[in-house]
């Protein structure tokens, strides 16, 4: 008690009420993106461990995350995502199916998520609803050939390609009300990290970014925007999507393959949001709360040190994007509450 009245009086000797630094995180791609997360407690949702969701349409973005399919039927073998790796995340997919599993003009397909607009927007909402994930992955079938194209962009478009049923366009078009025509909407995925991570895996892929086109103003795109307005619906409360994003795989990629590069994608997906898991307060990050926080706290304010960026996450307290006295006397009453 004696070091924490030392510590304040100093502490209130240094600053002003004025004295703040506002902070915007920046993404893996120095991109300026907002991930407004707290603790991450292992129950996100009702559910034991966090929930990762992936999505497929065509093959071979459908049989590569089979194995993560919750239905029997789609997935004999069983599920193979709960608690997967032991990373504390159960891994859950959706997908259609196609009478030819190796089609090339494949068709709408059937079951969940079939490629239509009405019907991916229909079966969308309740999925995602229902697992509230803490991250999702939108796969789709791109170029006939050995890509790995992680689109950056989507957008929410007035005129689309037509897909194979009546009324072949989106209803409403643009889908997002609430948003401008051609709002632009961004993934925060790893990026550099999921290209970097395929490229050492040495399989024949070509994995790579594309940061200033378009997913194809197909229902591809029509998925990527979903995925990643989910997220921006969802990135503050309890149940907290913190990243979302589309990849379009390339169709000559074997099944195998492509199983093996999904799975490498989700590694190194669970690694990003490993970095979420902190105890607000905790500046130092040594998992107890106490005035050595209160130092670190100040000498950021004044200008003695930085932060990284989960350290930022930490000190503000009160998550108003700006680090200032306000979270000090926050943290001096979680010390003398503890």
């Amino acid at each position: 008690m004696i070091l924490l009245i030392i510590s304040l009086n100093f502490i209130f000797s240094q600053l002003s009420p004025f004295d703040e630094i506002n902070f915007s995180v920046p993404d893996q791609n120095t991109i300026n993106k907002k991930i407004d997360s707290e603790y991450i407690k292992p129950n996100i949702s009702s559910r034991d461990n966090a929930v990762i969701l992936l999505t497929g349409y065509w093959p071979p973005t459908n049989e590569m995350i089979r194995h993560f399919s919750q239905d029997e039927d789609l997935n004999p073998n069983g599920w193979q995502g709960e608690n997967w790796e032991n990373r504390g995340y159960d891994i859950i997919s959706y997908f259609p199916e196609f009478s030819n599993p190796d089609c090339s003009n494949c068709g709408q397909g059937f079951g969940d998520l079939e490629v239509d607009y009405q019907d991916t927007s229909e079966d969308f909402w309740p999925i995602f609803n229902d697992h509230r994930p803490i991250a999702a992955i939108t796969f789709s079938r791109g170029y006939m050939d050995q890509s790995w194209e992680l689109e950056f962009n989507a957008y929410n478009r007035f005129n689309w390609i037509n897909d194979f049923t009546s009324p072949f366009q989106p209803t409403p078009s643009p889908p997002d009300s609430d948003e401008s025509a051609m709002f632009e909407r961004n993934s925060n995925l790893p990026i550099n990290e999921i290209i970097n991570a395929i490229d050492n895996m040495s399989i024949g892929l070509n994995p790579y970014v594309d940061i200033n086109g378009d997913p194809g103003g197909y229902v591809s795109e029509f998925m990527a925007y979903h995925g990643t307005w989910y997220r921006d619906l969802n990135y503050t409360g309890d149940d907290k999507c913190l990243t979302a994003g589309h990849i379009h795989v390339g169709g000559y990629i074997d099944t195998e393959i492509a199983i093996q590069a999904t799975n490498e994608t989700v590694r190194t997906l669970i690694d990003y949001l490993d970095q979420f898991t902190y105890i607000s307060g905790d500046a130092n990050l040594d998992e107890t709360i106490d005035v050595l926080d209160l130092v670190v706290i100040m000498n950021f304010i004044l200008g003695n040190n930085e932060l990284s960026n989960i350290q930022t996450y930490a000190s503000d307290i009160n998550e108003d994007q700006i680090i200032n006295i306000q979270d000090i006397i926050l943290l001096i009453n979680i010390i003398l509450n503890n």
